[in-house]
């Protein structure tokens, strides 16, 4: 940028330019002003044709040159007072400028000073909260990408040691290795499902199918088909369903999947022999959901990250551990599509719950 063009010689010579322009004017009305004002005074004290003298001469001299130095007196102030003003005006942009060139190189923890309450330090607190906001979504893109490779590193590793075996004969081709190899490519595609689900739900793309639903119906329907897994881990799998449920419109797929999700998560937390309650009702012109277990809980430092995606407490993401880290992102994603809300909290007694309110 053009040094002539900036914005803080435009303050100062503008602000300059006027108080030289205000303080000649006044300058020059003043001398002529008190010129007449005293031949005036020196024609009304002598009747006979006025003649100004040495000292007369003198005085009126020194009145001029006084005027002339008071008016340059303050121009050299409102040079020295423009100036401050725009280089007060000017150096917070400054810096805005710098930071915002950091940003664009990918430096995004830029955070300014902000003391200031005119519209200057209004555009540092916007700036410093679009420089936080960028920081947190390349923190979040790289977890994402990083979560991605983790998630099919895994599968494709087993699929690809299993045929490198069997393509060499040191494994022969039974129905274990198969049915296994099979688990993993199913897998593979869940995630990948995921994936686009939850790329579409961000965006609010996903497409859902509604449909009326008794909803009391489809948590029993689900609760049963479920009772195996809690069957096999000595858990307890306890319904509370409120008669005369509203009939509300929903995908039932995604209900299936985001009910399902939480009781699973509730089943691997909370250990064999423990209780995982599911109780839904009516309140208000809402239908609440709760689903609770009697786990060890949610650290409190990991209870704000859980419904982001690849977040897990678990931070070594074994799978006997967890699922994928995009289980809860996408019961979030999908429970707000459908215009509802879905919260967790710790218990008192212990474990968590969680609670989902959908609009009939």
């Amino acid at each position: 940028m053009n040094k002539w063009q900036s914005i803080r010689l435009k303050l100062a010579g503008g602000t300059f330019l006027l108080l030289l322009i205000t303080v000649c004017s006044l300058i020059v009305l003043m001398n002529g002003q008190m010129e007449r004002a005293f031949h005036d005074f020196l024609q009304l004290h002598h009747s006979a044709a006025p003649m100004q003298d040495t000292a007369e001469m003198m005085f009126l001299h020194s009145v001029h040159q006084s005027l002339w130095w008071v008016g340059l007196f303050f121009i050299a102030l409102g040079l020295v007072a423009s100036y401050l003003l725009s280089t007060s005006i000017t150096k917070p942009l400054r810096r805005l400028t710098e930071a915002a060139k950091e940003i664009g190189q990918g430096n995004f923890n830029q955070q300014l000073p902000a003391s200031a309450h005119d519209e200057v330090g209004q555009l540092t607190q916007v700036f410093n909260q679009m420089a936080e906001d960028l920081s947190r979504n390349e923190k979040s893109r790289r977890e994402f990408f990083a979560g991605i490779a983790h998630e099919l590193r895994t599968p494709l590793a087993i699929l690809q040691g299993n045929l490198e075996n069997i393509s060499s004969g040191i494994t022969p081709p039974e129905p274990e290795i198969i049915f296994s190899m099979q688990e993993e490519v199913m897998r593979l595609s869940r995630l990948v499902t995921d994936l686009r689900d939850l790329s579409l739900a961000e965006i609010r793309e996903l497409k859902l199918h509604r449909e009326p639903t008794d909803f009391g119906q489809l948590v029993l329907q689900l609760g049963q088909f479920m009772q195996p897994l809690f069957d096999e881990t000595g858990q307890k799998l306890l319904l509370d369903v409120a008669d005369n449920l509203p009939i509300v419109s929903v995908d039932q797929d995604r209900m299936r999947q985001v009910i399902g999700n939480l009781l699973a998560n509730a089943s691997r937390y909370s250990g064999p022999g423990s209780t995982v309650q599911l109780r839904i009702q009516q309140k208000d012109h809402s239908l609440c959901m709760e689903i609770q277990d009697n786990g060890p809980g949610i650290p409190p430092e990991d209870m704000p990250h859980i419904f982001e995606q690849f977040y897990r407490g678990e931070k070594s993401r074994n799978r006997k551990n967890g699922g994928s880290g995009i289980g809860l992102a996408l019961a979030r994603h999908y429970i707000e599509i459908h215009g509802g809300t879905i919260k967790a909290e710790n218990l008192p007694v212990g474990g968590v719950r969680f609670v989902i309110l959908i609009d009939c």
